[in-house]
Formats: C-alpha cells, sequence, structure tokens
C-alpha cells in the first residue's frame, strides 16, 4: 500500500532566545558567536527527537513531504529584547537553515513552506520567501512563490488544508471551540461554493494543541510550537508551560492516521529558603 507522510511543524522562531537554535550555537554578523542558553539545548534535542521519530516511521517505500507551518522566524517585533540578533536576512536566516538540517538529512520528496506573520516573517513574509527558495520548496505555480498563505493537496485520497492562522480559545475549557466553529465553517462554505471539504485542516500560530477531532467531516488541528515562554506570554499567561511537538500524517487509501509527538515541558522545583 502507497504512503505519504508528512511531518508537520510551525512556529520554529528562529533568532528568539527562547526558539529553536542548534546546540553549536550560530555565528553573529560581526564575527561573535550566540551560544543557545541551556533551555534552548534541552528543546534542541526535542527538535532532534521529532525528527529521530519521523524516520522510525518511514517503510522503504514512502515518501516524505515536510511542512513548516508558518512563523519560521522570530524577526524583530514589538521592540523585544529577546532576539539573537536583528538581522534576518544573514544570521537569523542561517539560524533557521541549520535547524532545518535534520529535516534536510531525511531528503524528503518534497517541501513546502506556509507563510506566518508579518511581523516576524517580514511583510509578506519575505524572509520564509528567501527560505523556501533556498530549501527548494514546492512552488506556487500561479504566483511563482515558493511559499504560500495557503495550500491545499491531495495526499493518496486524503484533502489536505494548510494554514498558519488559526482559531482558539482563550480559556481552558474554550480552546477547542475555536478549531470547531472552524470546521463547521469550513463545512459550510464548502456546500455553499459546491466544492470538496477537506478532510484534514491544520492550523498554528497559538503555540498550543487543539482538535475538533470527529464533531464534524473537518476535523481541524491546531499545533503545538517550538518556543518556549517569553515576556508576552509571562504577561498574559503567567506560570503557563510551553506546549511542544510536532504531528506526524500518514495518508494511505484514503485515510489520514494522526500521530501528535509531544515535549512536556515540567515546571522548575519551588524555591526554598536554605536552611
Amino acid at each position: 500500500m502507497s504512503r505519504e507522510i508528512w511531518a508537520v511543524v510551525s512556529d520554529l522562531h528562529c533568532g528568539s532566545t527562547l526558539g529553536l537554535c542548534p546546540e553549536s550555537g550560530v555565528p553573529l554578523d560581526d564575527g561573535g558567536w550566540y551560544k543557545p542558553s541551556d533551555a534552548q539545548v534541552k528543546l534542541w534535542h526535542c527538535w532532534l527527537d521529532y525528527w529521530a521519530t519521523v524516520r522510525e516511521r518511514l517503510r522503504p517505500d514512502d515518501k516524505l513531504i515536510v511542512l513548516i507551518n508558518g512563523d519560521a522566524f522570530d524577526g524583530d517585533h514589538h521592540r523585544t529584547a529577546q532576539i539573537l540578533s536583528s538581522n534576518l536576512a544573514a544570521t537569523q536566516h542561517d539560524c533557521a537553515v541549520r535547524v532545518l538540517a535534520p529535516a534536510v538529512a531525511l531528503k524528503p520528496a518534497a517541501g513546502i513552506v506556509i507563510r506566518g506573520t508579518e511581523v516576524h516573517v517580514g511583510e509578506s513574509a519575505q524572509y520564509e520567501e528567501r527560505l523556501a527558495k533556498d530549501l527548494g520548496a514546492v512552488e506556487d505555480p500561479t504566483t511563482g512563490a515558493h511559499s504560500w498563505w495557503h495550500f491545499q493537496a491531495m495526499s493518496e485520497g486524503v484533502l489536505l488544508d494548510f494554514s498558519h492562522h488559526g482559531r482558539m480559545g482563550q480559556r481552558p475549557w474554550t480552546k477547542v471551540t475555536g478549531p470547531a466553529t472552524m470546521a463547521a465553517q469550513i463545512l459550510q462554505a464548502a456546500a455553499k461554493h459546491g466544492s470538496r471539504y477537506p478532510d484534514l485542516v491544520i492550523r498554528s500560530h497559538h503555540h498550543q494543541e487543539a482538535d475538533s477531532y470527529d464533531n464534524f467531516p473537518v476535523r481541524v488541528i491546531q499545533t503545538r510550537g517550538w518556543q518556549l515562554s517569553t515576556a508576552f506570554v509571562h504577561r498574559i499567561a503567567a506560570g503557563a508551560l510551553p506546549e511542544i511537538g510536532g504531528l506526524i500524517l500518514t495518508c494511505a487509501d484514503g485515510e489520514v492516521d494522526v500521530e501528535k509527538v509531544r515535549y512536556n515541558w515540567k515546571r522548575e522545583e519551588p524555591w526554598r529558603l536554605s536552611a
């Protein structure tokens, strides 16, 4: 049976001092070197484990497709101090290329780059477009661009739908309402226009996992990210633990199996006054 395996990751935020960075570090523009923090090294090992898991799932005849669902870079935004360099074209780009080396090493049959948030990846996602060109990502035949705002693929009879920005409730008990309402909306739009609805919709941006499951014929999944808690997160959700991980989708014979590869961050031990 023919199978296509989709390795789906999002929100890498390369260039952030809390995002993905190789353990060896990244060269800076003026000859210095950025050394990742201990937390970033731990995050890097999770990243390597994810790609090792992808490799373990592959059979000799499988075709691997790697998809980056937006925000590959952190950018220079909101006057943040939590970036390793404001040089997106060189330093952050180099960081992203190094970060994606484990994926490239698996020699995927195709790579797709989805455009993320402009405040992170530049106007019209220009830095993700450059990254996509350098990686030889799948080209949009309509525009000639190598990155996509919205991407659909027919994979072994399964219609997949990808875009970066999704929808999610802001409370634990409302997290799933975003994906559920989006599933209903996409289903209704397909009926209105007489088109086939996607079987599986993948959205990102919120760095948290949520899933509409089988509440509707369309299934919508919000993905985890690969960035630790920033100053912004500490402000809006003090004490929240990051949700780290990616997806492995196996498409075969009109069905899709979803594997969620999760890395649950542990809370530090509470402080105690020394005796």
